[in-house]
Formats: structure tokens, C-alpha cells, sequence
């Protein structure tokens, strides 16, 4: 019988999940000065939450490897 994994990779992240874990938003980060993002309902990949705007990790400069904080 096979059980469920865990994601390795993140597909799609909300924008709460995209500000505290994204790499721009890190203490001495250089976000780019403007950037554009296409979002979609759905159930974050991070958090879990449901039915929430979400869009791709770069989107956020990727996120930081420890998302345990």
C-alpha cells in the first residue's frame, strides 16, 4: 500500500506564505523594482489554506530553505 508524501517542491504559494517566507522579503533582500505576478484560486501548497489567491514561488524570489519559522 502506498502512503501519501509530502510535496518536495512547492507548485503555489498564497501571498501571506510569499511575504514571510519569500527571499525579497528577508532583512537585507534587493527585491526587483517592478514585477508582475499571475494568481489563481486555490489551496496553498505551503500553509493549506483554501480558496486563496495564489501564484508560483519566484514570484517571491523563491523561498527560504527553513520555512519552519
Amino acid at each position: 500500500m502506498k502512503t501519501k508524501s509530502k510535496k518536495k517542491f512547492i507548485d503555489f504559494i498564497c501571498n501571506e506564505c510569499g511575504t514571510k517566507y519569500g527571499r525579497w522579503y528577508q532583512p537585507g533582500a534587493i527585491a526587483p523594482e517592478r514585477h508582475c505576478a499571475t494568481y489563481h484560486m486555490g489551496t496553498c501548497d505551503l500553509c493549506g489554506t483554501e480558496d486563496v489567491a495564489l501564484t508560483e514561488p519566484r514570484d517571491f524570489g523563491h523561498l527560504i530553505s527553513d520555512t519552519s519559522k
